[in-house]
């Protein structure tokens, strides 16, 4: 019998591996898997991605402005990417969601206001919310000296911000992760040895 197709967010702070990691699991899994992205993942919140990254007035917005523009492009996303795919029967990988707008604007940006507005804006926005987080979970210091060494990524202003507020956007997820269904990675071992403790627990949702 088919198994029901799953809805997994790969999860983790900056140095994390996770979009190297997503690669990876990409020619692992092949066909099986739908892998997508956040913010992004669709033709529209790829645009929204764009303006949240990467415009010269993203550092300036606060945590309310981001917070929507983080909810509007996933709207978009849901509709035309991960829906479609899980209708179609096939598993959706996606690098990073909810639990980043959690992390980073709730606690990391500090809007401890939005906290009770998260949960309503997720059951209102999501039709279909993850089976599964995996968190590849690294220490901060050890992630940010990750982050600062690659070459072949250009770093968005929310990399470029201090230890305290990558420790914040960790704590961010820790809180999450409590009330949903998770998984956790240690992500602060050599990148093979992750990619195989990765592997082995993604095997058990597929």
């Amino acid at each position: 019998m088919k198994k029901k197709a799953q809805f997994i967010v790969l999860e983790g702070g900056e140095g994390s591996g996770k979009s190297s990691q997503m690669k990876v699991l990409a020619k692992h899994f092949g066909e099986r898997v739908l892998l997508t992205r956040e913010p992004g993942g669709s033709a529209y919140a790829e645009e929204i991605r764009a303006l949240i990254l990467h415009s010269k007035h993203a550092k300036q917005a606060d945590a309310k402005t981001h917070f929507a523009l983080f909810w509007a492009a996933r709207a978009d996303h849901m509709k035309n990417t991960i829906l479609p795919a899980l209708a179609e029967g096939k598993h959706v990988l996606c690098d990073r969601f909810d639990s980043s707008t959690y992390a980073y604007q709730v606690f990391a940006q500090e809007a401890k206001e939005l906290k009770r507005f998260f949960w309503d804006m997720r059951a209102f926005y999501l039709p279909r919310v993850p089976d599964q987080y995996i968190f590849l979970d690294v220490e901060p210091r050890v992630g940010l000296v990750r982050k600062q060494k690659q070459k072949d990524e250009t770093l968005n202003h929310f990399d470029e911000r201090d230890i305290a507020f990558h420790t914040r956007m960790r704590a961010g997820l820790l809180d999450f992760f409590t009330h949903v269904p998770h998984s956790v990675v240690d992500a602060n071992p050599p990148f093979n040895a992750v990619t195989a403790s990765l592997i082995s627990t993604m095997e058990k949702y597929l």
